[in-house]
């Protein structure tokens, strides 16, 4: 049996897109109302999973996976940040992170991902 925890608790909300915002990206809310990716050490709110038409679908809680990057998490809780290049990394000290929990960590090619609750 192949364990799959998609779908547990998840929950979106629809935004306005900033420019050049792009699937898969941790996000921060910018102005009113507006998802944009997610800058370097930044506290992210959630993840787009669709863009379009000036909109985005951002995850706000629920399993979903993160592309890591630096040393990855292991499972468990783990406070993570936002990297800057549309993943996350684990919080440096003094960084305030976002406390999750890691459900898994794999290597897909040469990427590192992460699969989290937000």
């Amino acid at each position: 049996m192949k364990i799959k925890l998609d779908g547990i608790s998840a929950g979106y909300a629809t935004f306005a897109a900033a420019e050049g915002l792009a699937p898969g990206v941790p996000v921060t809310l910018t102005a009113n109302r507006t998802a944009g990716a997610a800058a370097a050490a930044a506290r992210f709110a959630g993840v787009a999973k669709e863009v379009r038409q000036g909109l985005a679908l951002v995850q706000l809680s629920g399993i979903c996976r993160l592309s890591v990057s630096g040393t990855a998490p292991g499972v468990g809780y783990a406070s993570l940040v936002a990297d800057g290049s549309g993943g996350v990394r684990t919080a440096s000290t003094g960084e305030t992170g976002r406390e999750l929990l890691v459900t898994a960590v794999e290597t897909v090619g040469e990427d590192t991902v992460a699969e989290v609750l937000l």
